[in-house]
C-alpha cells in the first residue's frame, strides 16, 4: 500500500494515460465503480472520502481505493481530479468544504443525474461557477448500492454526458472526456439546460409515470386481480417503479422545472386521448398510435442512416446549435458533389460502362442525371449512392423533347452547357428560383469560344437557347478569369467536346478539376505562366473511356468536420475517405501549426485518378492566434470562413490579409460573416483588406446565412462552445446541399435542433 508521502516523492512515474491523484467523494456504487475502473486500469492513484467510515475501510480492504482522505488542505491541494459522487442534495455542503483548499488547476466534476441544481450549488458557494468545475452524468447504474457493489466495467459501452459551461476550461473539459473514455464510456457533451430537459423526458418522467401507475392500481378496489392477471407488458412498463424512492424524490426536487414541463406536455396529450376515447374518435386514436409506433421504430433504428428523401421533404430552414457538443466517431463522408456532377457527365460521354459508388445523390446531381436520361443515357441506380452509366460517346446524345430545367443547380448548368454546345441539335435551358435571375456571362463566353451560338437576354440570364454553328472552329483559346472550379470544369469539358486543339488559360490551385478528365483517359499538358495562372492544352481527338471510382469525401464537408473536432473538447474524429488533395493544404497547415491535432494516415492515390486520398484523424487542442498571408488567401478561399471560426476560439489575435483579392462573391461572404461575428460579441475589424479577429467565447445569438451554404456551415461552427445557443436562419440551401446532415451530426454528437 502506498503512502501519501511516497506519492509526493514522485516515486511512481505517470504515463500519458495516467490521470494523477483522483479523489472520489462519496464511495457508493457509482463512486466506487469509477474508482475501481481507474485503479484496475492503472490510470490513477485513488483516494476516497465518505461520511460513512465503514465504506472507506471496505474501499481500501477491497482495493477499490488506495487511500482514505479528508476534505482538508493536506489532500485537496494535491488532487488532480475530484469526483463528487454524493447525492445531489449534498453537493453544496461538499463544495463548501473543499472551497478553501481548491486549486484552479484541479478538475472538479460530479456524477449527479441533474445538472442545473449542481451548477446552482456551485454558483452559490463560489459566487460564480469556477472554470475548473465541469459537471457530468454517467448513464449507468445497478440495483445494488455501496462500495461492495463497485463494478470496474460498469461504464463500458454506456453513455456519459459531460455538461461544460461556456467559461469552462477547455483543456480540463478535454481531460474529463479522456478520463471517462479511458474506462470504456461513450462520452458525449451537452448543454446543462438541455441535459436536464432531455433527462426529464427520457428518464425522470417515465419513473414518475411508473410510480404513479403502480400506486394508483395498488390503491384501487380491484388491485389484487390487477396484479394477479398482469402480463409481461405491465411488468416491463412498471419495472422502474422498483428504483430507490429516496433517490428519485431528490431527483424530482432537483429537476423540478424540467420535470413539470415534461409532465404538463404529457398531461395535455393524455387529456386529448381521453377525449378521443370518450367521443369514440377512432381516427384520432389511430393517429396517436401510428405516430407513437413510428417514433418508437425511429428510436430503435436511431443510428441507421435516414433516407435522403426525408431530409429533402422536410425543408427545414433554421438550425439551433446547442453549446457543449463534441465530434466523435469514425466516418466515411458522402462523395464530393462537384466530382459527382463531373463523373456522371463524363461517363455519359464515354465509350463503355462506368460505375461509381459513394456519389453525392443530392437534388443537383439528380437534375444532371435526369437531363442525361432525357437525352438517351441509360443509368442504373442501385441505391446507396451507387450507379452504373452506359456511355453513348461524345455525339450519341439525342435531342430532348422539352427544355432542360436545371432548377436551382448551377453545377448542372456548367457541366451540361458545354456538352450541348457541341451537339447537332438546339437546346433551351430554363431554371427556377434565384438561378433564373443570375447572369452567366463568363460561362456563356466559354461556349461562345467553341463556336456555338447563344440566344439570351442582354443581362446573360436564363432562359437561353444554345445551338451549334455549321462547324466548330479548328483552334481556340479560353481565358478563364474567374477562380471558380465549376467554370474551369466547363472549360475543360468544352475542350474535350470540341475535339480540336484548345488552349485554356486557367487559375492555378483549383485541384481535382483536371483529374476528372484523366480518369476518363483524356490527357492535358500543363504549363505555368505565373504564381496564379497556368496554361492547359487539351489534346485533340481524345475520346473518353469508361471508368470506375469510389468517390472520395466532399472537401467542404470534410473540412467543416475537421474544424468542429479541433474546436470541441473530447472530440476524436476519423474521416476514412478524405480527399486529402482536395482540402487545402494551407488550411490544414495553418491549423496544425497553431495547435491542432491533425494526422494524415494511409495516404495514397487512386490509379488513373490524380486525387490523393487517406484518413484524417482529428482531436481537440487549444488554438493560438495565426496569420493568413495575402499570398495564401486564394489557396484557402473555400475554407476561409472556417479559418475565421478557428480564429474566434484561438488564444490571441488572428490576422487574415488580402481579403480584397478574393472573388467578389467570397469577399461578400467574408463581409457578411464579419457582421455575424459582431452580433455574437466577437471583437473583429475589417479594414483595407485585412481582417483581425480577437479570440474569445462568443455570447451566442441569432444569425442569418442568407441561404448561403458556406456561410451556414461556418455559422453553425460558431455555436460549438458559445455561451448560449446560436440559431442560424435560412438554412434550406445547406440541407439541400448536405442531405445527410442530420444523420452525420446525430451520429457524431453535434447537438442541434432543426425547425421549419
Amino acid at each position: 500500500m502506498f503512502t501519501l508521502s511516497e506519492l509526493q516523492s514522485n516515486q511512481f512515474e505517470k504515463t500519458d494515460e495516467h490521470f494523477g491523484n483522483v479523489l472520489i467523494v462519496g464511495l457508493g456504487m457509482i463512486g466506487g465503480s469509477v474508482a475501481k475502473a481507474l485503479k484496475e486500469r492503472s490510470l490513477a492513484y485513488l483516494f476516497g472520502s465518505d461520511r460513512r467510515h465503514d465504506e472507506l475501510t471496505l474501499g481500501v480492504a477491497t482495493h477499490v481505493i488506495d487511500f482514505e482522505a479528508e476534505l482538508n488542505t493536506e489532500f485537496i491541494e494535491k488532487m488532480d481530479i475530484i469526483i463528487l459522487a454524493t447525492p445531489v442534495r449534498a453537493m453544496e455542503v461538499v463544495l463548501e468544504q473543499i472551497k478553501p483548499f481548491l486549486l484552479d488547476t484541479t478538475l472538479v466534476t460530479d456524477v449527479g443525474s441533474t445538472k442545473g441544481s449542481v451548477v446552482e450549488a456551485a454558483r452559490k458557494v463560489f459566487g460564480s461557477v469556477p472554470v475548473n468545475f465541469i459537471p457530468g452524468h454517467p448513464i449507468a447504474g445497478a440495483e445494488k448500492s455501496g462500495v461492495l457493489a463497485a463494478n470496474p466495467n460498469l461504464f463500458e459501452n454506456h453513455k456519459v454526458i459531460v455538461t461544460p459551461l461556456p467559461n469552462s476550461d477547455a483543456l480540463l473539459v478535454d481531460r474529463l472526456h479522456r478520463m471517462w473514455a479511458a474506462i470504456g464510456a461513450d462520452v458525449v457533451s451537452m448543454d446543462v439546460t438541455h441535459h436536464d430537459h432531455v433527462l426529464a423526458g427520457s428518464s425522470h418522467l417515465p419513473h414518475l409515470l411508473a410510480y404513479t401507475l403502480v400506486d394508483a392500481l395498488a390503491n384501487s378496489e380491484r388491485s389484487q386481480d390487477v396484479f394477479r392477471f398482469a402480463a409481461g407488458g405491465f411488468r416491463d412498463f412498471t419495472r422502474i417503479a422498483s428504483s430507490d424512492p429516496i433517490m428519485w424524490r431528490d431527483v424530482f426536487l432537483a429537476n423540478k422545472d424540467a420535470t413539470l414541463e415534461s409532465l404538463d406536455s404529457f398531461t395535455d396529450h393524455l387529456q386529448q386521448l381521453r377525449h378521443s376515447i370518450e367521443v369514440g374518435d377512432g381516427p384520432a386514436m389511430f393517429g396517436v398510435f401510428t405516430r407513437a409506433k413510428s417514433a418508437r421504430d425511429h428510436f430503435l433504428r436511431l443510428l441507421e442512416a435516414r433516407s435522403s428523401s426525408s431530409a429533402s421533404t422536410a425543408k427545414p430552414i433554421s438550425i439551433k446549435v446547442l453549446p457543449a457538443s463534441l465530434i466523435k466517431g469514425v466516418i466515411n463522408v458522402r462523395g464530393d458533389k462537384f466530382l459527382s456532377h463531373s463523373l456522371i457527365t463524363m461517363a455519359a460521354l464515354s465509350e463503355g460502362v462506368s460505375e461509381f459508388s459513394n456519389l453525392d445523390m443530392g437534388q443537383g446531381v439528380k437534375v444532371t442525371l435526369q437531363a442525361l436520361r432525357d437525352m438517351g443515357v441509360v443509368v442504373e441506380d442501385f441505391g446507396g449512392q451507387r450507379i452504373r452509366i452506359h456511355g453513348v460517346g461524345l455525339n450519341g446524345l439525342k435531342a430532348p423533347i422539352a427544355p432542360i430545367n436545371v432548377h436551382e443547380s448551377e453545377l448542372s448548368l456548367h457541366v451540361l452547357l458545354p456538352v450541348l454546345a457541341a451537339q447537332k441539335f438546339a437546346v433551351t435551358f430554363i431554371a427556377e428560383g434565384y438561378l433564373s435571375s443570375q447572369p452567366f456571362v463568363e460561362l456563356l463566353a466559354v461556349v461562345k469560344a467553341m463556336g456555338a451560338s447563344v440566344t439570351t437576354s442582354e443581362s446573360g440570364c436564363l432562359p437561353f437557347t444554345i445551338a451549334t454553328e455549321n462547324q466548330l472552329i479548328n483552334q481556340y483559346k479560353i481565358d478563364v478569369k474567374g477562380r471558380s472550379r465549376q467554370l474551369k470544369l466547363a472549360a475543360l469539358i468544352a475542350g474535350v467536346m470540341s475535339q480540336k486543339e484548345v488552349e485554356l488559360k486557367l487559375p492555378r490551385n483549383l485541384e481535382g478539376v483536371d483529374a476528372v478528365l484523366s480518369l476518363f483517359s483524356c490527357e492535358q499538358d500543363a504549363q505555368s505562366v505565373d504564381e496564379i495562372t497556368s496554361l492547359l492544352a487539351v489534346q485533340s481527338g481524345q475520346k473518353p473511356q469508361a471508368a470506375c471510382l469510389d468517390v472520395p469525401a466532399d472537401d467542404n464537408k470534410a473540412a467543416w468536420l475537421v474544424l468542429l473536432a479541433c474546436l470541441s473538447p473530447g472530440s476524436r474524429l476519423t474521416i476514412g475517405n478524405a480527399a486529402v488533395s482536395q482540402i487545402s493544404s494551407v488550411f490544414l497547415r495553418i491549423l496544425k501549426e497553431n495547435g491542432a491535432n491533425i494526422e494524415l494516415q494511409d495516404v495514397h492515390s487512386e490509379q488513373q485518378f490524380a486525387v490523393t486520398e487517406g484518413q484524417i484523424k482529428v482531436s481537440f487542442a487549444a488554438f493560438t492566434g495565426f496569420t493568413v498571408a495575402e499570398s495564401e488567401i486564394l489557396s484557402v478561399c473555400s475554407e476561409l470562413l472556417l479559418l475565421c471560426v478557428a480564429a474566434v476560439y484561438a488564444k490571441g489575435t488572428s490576422r487574415i490579409e488580402g481579403i480584397h483579392n478574393l472573388p467578389y462573391h467570397w469577399e461578400d461572404r467574408v463581409t457578411t460573416f464579419v457582421d455575424a461575428l459582431t452580433i455574437i460579441g466577437v471583437p473583429c475589424r475589417l479594414q483595407a483588406g485585412v481582417l483581425e479577429i480577437e479570440g474569445c467565447i462568443p455570447c451566442g445569438g441569432e444569425l442569418d446565412s442568407a441561404g448561403d451554404y458556406h456561410l451556414a456551415l461556418a455559422m453553425l461552427a460558431l455555436g460549438m462552445r458559445s455561451r448560449s445557443p446560436v440559431t442560424v436562419n435560412d438554412c434550406h440551401k445547406l440541407l439541400e446541399e448536405f442531405e445527410e446532415f442530420e444523420t452525420i451530426v446525430e451520429s457524431l454528437g453535434f447537438h442541434c435542433q432543426i425547425a421549419q
